[in-house]
């Protein structure tokens, strides 16, 4: 399956990635709209972009009282906003932190058809849409990973 990877080392934090994904799905420039959230480690200067992995095994999709979240035609996640209560389960369950509440609802990236905007507009090509395995990396260890490779003391 295609899914959305991150090259943390390339990532410059302009949030660009935010803009372009809500803007994209709401008509509205705003990061709580995103379905996309640059985490920051603001004292060593890194930040990693993080948005739903796309996992085979989806705990959201399983967990979800009402059934609003599936799979689309291509695999990708998707959430019926019709349908979705704002219960939070998804939230609580996700192993990436990759679902985020707002209005009630729950945001979580659908690779906008297959063709993801945040991909397309990321200047330093942090991100990637291509066919791979799962993506499991997190914020956490791609932050320890530069820190010991750059020699980053704390």
């Amino acid at each position: 399956m295609k899914r959305i990877t991150v090259t943390a080392e390339n990532c410059a934090g302009c949030r660009q990635c935010e803009m372009v994904c809500s803007f994209q799905h709401t008509g509205k420039f705003s990061s709580s709209l995103a379905r996309v959230t640059v985490h920051k480690d603001d004292r060593n200067g890194l930040d990693y972009p993080l948005m739903c992995r796309q996992c085979t095994d989806c705990p959201p999709l399983d967990s979800c009282p009402v059934q609003a979240i599936s799979r689309n035609s291509d695999g990708a996640i998707w959430v019926d906003w019709q349908t979705c209560t704002g219960c939070g389960l998804c939230e609580n369950v996700c192993k990436y932190d990759a679902v985020k509440l707002n209005e009630s609802k729950a945001y979580i990236c659908d690779l906008c058809g297959g063709d993801p905007h945040c991909v397309q507009r990321c200047p330093t090509e942090a991100l990637q849409y291509i066919e791979t395995p799962e993506f499991t990396e997190t914020p956490e260890t791609a932050f320890s990973r530069m820190k010991e490779e750059w020699c980053f003391n704390e």
